[in-house]
């Protein structure tokens, strides 16, 4: 995929082209060519001239949301692309906005762009291209983005605070991980991120493109930042409508890139390869030090990411962890280098319930199936048990995830400490 950026807030030095606060992508995905947006004016326009861009090329527009920084600059090109273009948004993207007695929303309506294009309007997911979904409406994922109203929604004679739920997003799949493309993250740009994650089915993060609505240093923009570091997202783009005091937070915790007019994203097709490598073994009483270090460095990224650093894993001594050698058993996952990436423990009571815990991964090392392999080994380990038993974070969702696709189910849910814990269980087949 490559992205071109067409239109933004910002341009570069000695590199002669328009901008204006507003958002426009050109993206190239193997025969397909589309944009993103259309930003305020006909700049889009000149600025693709300018770059040597023949938006003759362009087979289908999606749009972010309805604002007319995003979708007023549609009208200077409308009559020179014809019916072959495909546009594809939500179904409230082309109703009027109000913000007190100003218009804000695109000023083309949905029956005017049926006359010259093939208009798909979808609250689902939808793929564009072979390998770029848009992603439909977001539904709220976390506590820490609410739904802010921005003006009103005009719809026929009604009127209501406008939530902007049609604020969308794009999503490249590269075969190994996600690049995600958004205009302005009313939604939630962690919100985005995580509904893109489950609607590839896909964990791991590339980068991130668009607008975040991020303007002041506060608890969201806290708790955003801990969620790029929890996903150890590698490249992050913030624009648009991030504010400078936003971008320089964030940039004190993971390097961003400055974004401008004429900026060339390049993200290659890469089919992820699964490896025949590491192994699984017992640990032995000469690795325990070892696996306090990896349960440490494992359990951080989970304290960061629930702002909770009481978590009981990351204080436990060598001494507790002995203790628990003896009377459980534990797995550890080698690398190809032979060093210990992944763990996790067992035990079973006197009421054959095997209780399952600890599931840890080195950060470096997870979304490559290690923690699927280690939950599916130590089953072999309890062979006899009537279920297994195990708990695990409300708010660590792509932990929950995991053990489902392993076939765990939620049985209750329970107060632990001051966490609301999911209480998960799986039969034993072989005991029924």
């Amino acid at each position: 995929m490559k992205l071109t950026v067409l239109v933004d807030n910002n341009t570069y030095i000695d590199q002669y082209y328009l901008g204006e606060p507003a958002v426009c992508y050109y993206i190239e995905d193997g025969e397909t060519c589309l944009l993103l947006d259309t930003g305020y004016s006909d700049i889009f326009i000149r600025n693709a001239e300018a770059l040597g861009i023949d938006l003759t090329q362009v087979s289908v527009i999606t749009f972010s949301h309805g604002h007319n920084d995003h979708t007023r600059g549609l009208q200077y090109w409308s009559g020179e692309i014809g019916t072959k273009v495909h546009i594809v948004a939500h179904p409230d993207t082309f109703k009027e906005r109000k913000c007190g007695e100003l218009s804000i929303g695109s000023p083309l309506s949905e029956a005017g762009l049926r006359e010259n294009f093939r208009l798909t309007l979808s609250r689902e997911p939808l793929k564009i291209s072979d390998r770029i979904t848009f992603l439909g409406e977001i539904p709220p994922l976390n506590d820490f983005e609410p739904r802010k109203s921005f003006g009103t929604l005009v719809d026929g004679p009604a009127c209501s605070e406008d939530f902007v739920a049609d604020d969308t997003a794009l999503v490249y799949n590269n075969g190994n991980g996600l690049f995600i493309i958004t205009g302005c993250s009313h939604s939630g740009i962690c919100n985005i991120i995580e509904y893109a994650k489950s609607v590839c089915n896909e964990k791991h993060i590339i980068g991130v493109i668009g607008g975040f609505h991020l303007f002041e240093v506060s608890e969201q923009l806290r708790q955003t930042i801990a969620y790029f570091q929890m996903n150890h997202i590698e490249e992050l783009y913030p624009c648009h409508c991030v504010s400078f005091a936003a971008k320089a937070e964030i940039h004190r915790h993971i390097p961003i890139h400055e974004v401008g007019v004429g900026l060339v994203i390049d993200v290659k097709y890469q089919p992820k390869i699964r490896t025949v490598g590491g192994v699984i073994q017992k640990v032995t009483l000469e690795d325990l030090p070892d696996i306090i270090d990896l349960q440490k460095k494992a359990f951080t990224q989970v304290a960061l990411w629930m702002n909770n650093f009481d978590l009981p894993p990351l204080h436990q001594t060598i001494d507790e962890l002995r203790n628990e050698y003896e009377k459980s058993i534990i797995l550890k996952y080698l690398s190809d280098e032979g060093v210990i990436v992944g763990s996790v423990r067992a035990h079973m009571d006197k009421d054959h319930i095997c209780h399952v815990g600890k599931l840890i991964v080195h950060p470096d090392y997870q979304n490559q199936g290690i923690g699927y392999a280690l939950m599916c080994e130590i089953e072999k380990y309890v062979p006899h048990c009537d279920k297994y038993l195990l708990f695990t974070g409300e708010e660590t969702p792509n932990t929950k995830y995991l053990y489902e696709k392993v076939g765990y189910v939620v049985v209750d849910k329970q107060e632990m400490g001051g966490l609301a814990m999911f209480i998960m269980e799986k039969k034993n087949k072989a005991m029924l």
